[in-house]
C-alpha cells in the first residue's frame, strides 16, 4: 500500500491496475479489487480459444478448441481478412515466442488470483466448456477475455506459432478486440461511470444492499443468478462444425461403443440439469452455481430430478459442480440438508465451524450490535448459533468477545469462538428427496474451482460424509490437486459491507485523503465505482479445535485426479463415463 501511496502515476489505469494486483497475489476469490464502471464496460478478447490435455509437461498439447463466438468470427473476417475456424484443432506451439505451455503457466500464475492451487488456475486460463450434451454452453477463459478480475493485455495482438493436423507449420497475428457494452457519448458520460454520484454516498443506498444481502442469507434463494461470460454461438455453421468435432473424437476413442453412450435428460432448469447414463444406474445432476435465482425453477427441477431417479431405480450419483464458483451459503446448506438422510455420516448436521476476525473495528462494531439491539448483521451476536446449535442472544457478546488469539501470516491476532449462521439452510429439511442415495455410491466431480459456497458443499460432503472427489485437468506432472477453491465462506460486496457499517452507526461518509485521521479504524467509502470484496469469515473442519487451519489453508487433495484427454478436454461430460468405473455397484 505505501508503494502505491508513493508511486507517481501518470495513467490512472495503472493505479487501479496495481490496487488489483495487490490483491490478486491473495489468489483468494473471495478478496478483490475491481475496476470502476467505465473500465469493466470494456470487453477485451482474443480470437482463439485455447483446450489442453495431457499428463506430463513433455506431452501436454494446448490447441484451438472448436469454439468460436459468432461476433468474433465476424469481426476477425471483417477486419482482419482472418476466418477463425479455419484453425480449429491445430496445435500452438508459441505465443509472442514463448512456449505455450510455460505462457499460459505463467499467465495462471500471475494473472489469475482465484485460487491458491495452481492446477486450477492453469484450468482457468483456457477454455473451460460445461458439461452439457443439450446445448453447447462455453466459459470464456481467463485468458481470452479480460474481465474484471484479469489484467488488461500488455500487447496490442497475439503472434501464435501454430502447427495444422496436417503438421504444417503456421503463423498467425490476432489483434486483441475492444467491445463496448455501454455507449459513452463524450468524456462527461465516461467519467459519470467513474466517480460514484452523491446517491450512492448516502445511507439508504447502502442499508439498502444491506438488506438485500440479509434476506438473501437467511431465505437462500432471492436474487437471480450472477450473469457469468459465455460464448454466443449460435449459427447453424458454427454448431455443425462443433458436432462433427465431437463425433470424430467418440469414433477415435470409443469407436462403435460410443453410439451407446448417451445422455437422458431428466430435468432441466437455467443452472439445474438432471441426466441418466446409458447404463441405466447412474444419475448426475450438474450445478452451475450456488446463486440460481428465486425464479430459475430451481427446487422443483430438484424435486422433479430426484423423482426421475427414484422412478428409473437409478443407484449411482454423480454431482458435477463445474464452473460452480459459489452463490448464497443457506442455499448450499439447503442441499445438504435435503442430500444428508437415512445412513449419511452427517445426518442432522448441517453446519460447520465458523470464526470472525477481530480488531478495534470489530469490537466497535459488536458493542454497537448490541447496544442498538441490531441483530442481521455479521458483526451481531444473534446472527449465530454456538457449537451446540443454540443461537446466541444480542446482549451476549462472550462468543464474540474477548476472542481467542491465532497466528495468521506471522501475526497475533484474536478470532471469535467457533459459531456459525443461525438457522442457515435448515428449510432443506422440508424437502423430502425421492430416493436416498448413498453417500457410498456419490461422487463429486470439479476442476477445482467449487469455490466459496461450492467449497462448502464439497467439502463438507467430503469431510462429514466420506463422498468421493474427481478432479480434472490441472498442471501436467502434479497428481495431487485440490477440488475445491477459496472456502474461506463469508464474503461481502462493498456495498452490503458499507450497509451493515451504516445500520452499525459507523460514520463511513467520504473525506478527501488528506484530512483522513490515521488514528480512525471505521473505512470510508469510495469516491469512484470501483468495488471491491473482503471475506469476513472463515471456516473451519469438523470438530476443530483452537490450533486447527481454517479451511482456507487446507490443502483438499481429491480422492481422484483424472488428466484431460482430447475428448474430456473439449466435451467434458463424456468424464461422467469415464470414472463410471469407481462405483461398487
Amino acid at each position: 500500500f505505501q508503494t502505491i501511496a508513493d508511486r507517481p502515476y501518470i495513467y490512472d489505469m495503472d493505479f487501479h491496475e496495481d490496487l488489483r494486483y495487490l490483491y490478486l497475489q491473495l489468489n483468494d476469490a473471495h478478496t478483490q479489487y475491481y475496476l470502476p464502471t467505465c473500465y469493466q464496460n470494456v470487453m477485451i478478447r482474443q480470437g482463439f480459444g485455447p483446450v489442453g490435455w495431457g499428463d506430463t509437461p513433455e506431452n501436454f498439447q494446448i490447441r484451438i478448441s472448436p469454439y468460436f463466438p459468432d461476433d468474433l468470427v465476424d469481426w476477425y473476417n471483417t477486419n482482419a481478412n482472418i476466418n477463425l475456424p479455419d484453425y480449429s484443432n491445430y496445435t500452438i506451439k508459441s505465443i509472442n515466442g514463448i512456449g505455450a505451455y510455460d505462457y499460459f503457466m505463467k499467465y495462471a500464475n500471475t494473472s489469475i488470483g482465484m485460487s491458491k492451487d495452481v492446477g486450477t488456475r492453469f484450468n482457468y486460463a483456457l477454455t473451460v466448456p460445461e458439461p452439457r450434451d443439450d446445448i453447447t454452453v462455453i466459459q470464456y477463459g481467463y485468458w481470452q477475455q479480460r474481465t474484471h478480475r484479469n489484467p488488461f493485455p500488455s500487447t496490442d495482438a497475439i503472434e501464435y506459432s501454430l502447427v495444422s493436423p496436417s503438421g504444417e507449420a503456421v503463423t498467425v497475428v490476432l489483434p486483441w478486440t475492444f467491445k463496448a457494452l455501454k455507449t459513452y457519448a463524450d468524456q462527461q458520460s465516461w467519467l459519470a461511470d467513474y466517480y460514484a454520484p452523491v446517491a450512492e454516498f448516502q445511507p439508504e443506498h447502502f442499508v439498502a444492499a444491506a438488506d438485500t444481502w440479509a434476506e438473501r442469507e437467511r431465505a437462500g434463494d432471492v436474487l437471480s443468478s450472477v450473469k457469468q461470460s459465455f460464448m454466443d454461438i449460435k449459427t447453424p455453421k458454427a454448431r455443425s462444425h462443433i458436432e462433427e468435432h465431437k463425433q470424430e473424437l467418440l469414433r477415435t476413442y470409443f469407436g462403435a461403443d460410443a453410439q451407446d453412450m448417451t445422455f437422458t435428460l431428466l430435468a432441466n432448469s437455467s443452472h439445474l440439469t438432471f441426466w441418466q447414463l446409458s447404463d441405466n444406474k447412474t444419475f448426475v445432476m450438474y450445478l452451475d452455481t450456488m446463486l440460481p435465482g428465486k425464479f430459475s425453477g430451481f427446487y422443483p427441477t430438484l424435486l422433479q430430478g430426484f423423482q426421475a431417479a427414484a422412478d428409473n431405480g437409478l443407484t449411482r450419483f454423480i454431482i458435477d459442480l463445474t464452473n460452480n464458483g459459489g452463490g448464497n451459503i443457506c442455499l448450499g446448506r439447503t442441499l445438504l440438508a435435503f442430500l444428508q438422510r437415512d445412513g449419511w455420516a452427517g445426518e442432522g448436521q448441517n453446519w460447520g465451524p465458523q470464526d470472525l476476525p477481530l480488531s478495534p473495528f470489530a469490537e466497535q462494531m459488536i458493542h454497537s450490535a448490541v447496544d442498538n439491539d441490531i441483530e442481521n448483521t455479521v458483526w451481531s451476536p444473534a446472527f449465530y448459533d454456538n457449537q451446540n446449535n443454540v443461537n446466541v442472544p444480542n446482549n451476549d457478546t462472550s462468543y464474540l468477545l474477548p476472542g481467542v488469539p491465532h497466528l495468521r501470516g506471522g501475526l497475533l491476532r484474536n478470532y471469535s469462538k467457533l459459531l456459525h449462521i443461525d438457522g442457515c439452510g435448515s428449510y432443506g429439511y422440508d424437502l423430502t428427496p425421492a430416493i436416498d442415495f448413498s453417500p457410498s455410491e456419490t461422487i463429486i466431480v470439479t476442476k477445482g474451482l467449487c469455490g466459496s459456497t461450492c467449497a462448502l458443499f464439497a467439502n463438507h460432503m467430503s469431510l462429514y460424509d466420506d463422498v468421493r472427489t474427481v478432479v480434472l485437468g490441472g498442471m501436467p506432472g502434479r497428481p495431487p490437486m485440490q477440488y475445491s477453491s477459496f472456502p474461506g465462506l463469508q464474503v461481502l460486496e462493498k456495498n452490503a459491507l458499507f450497509g451493515q457499517f451504516y445500520r452499525l452507526k459507523q460514520n463511513v461518509s467520504w473525506v478527501p485523503y488528506a484530512d483522513i485521521d490515521p488514528n480512525d479504524v471505521v473505512p470510508r467509502v469510495l469516491p469512484t465505482k470501483a468495488d471491491f470484496r473482503y471475506c469476513v469469515r472463515e471456516i473451519y473442519p469438523p470438530e476443530a479445535d483452537y490450533d486447527t487451519k481454517p479451511m482456507e489453508f487446507n490443502f483438499q487433495q481429491a480422492t481422484y485426479h483424472y488428466y484431460n484427454n482430447e475428448l474430456t478436454a473439449n466435451y467434458p461430460q463424456y468424464v461422467w463415463y469415464q470414472i463410471l468405473d469407481l462405483f461398487s455397484s
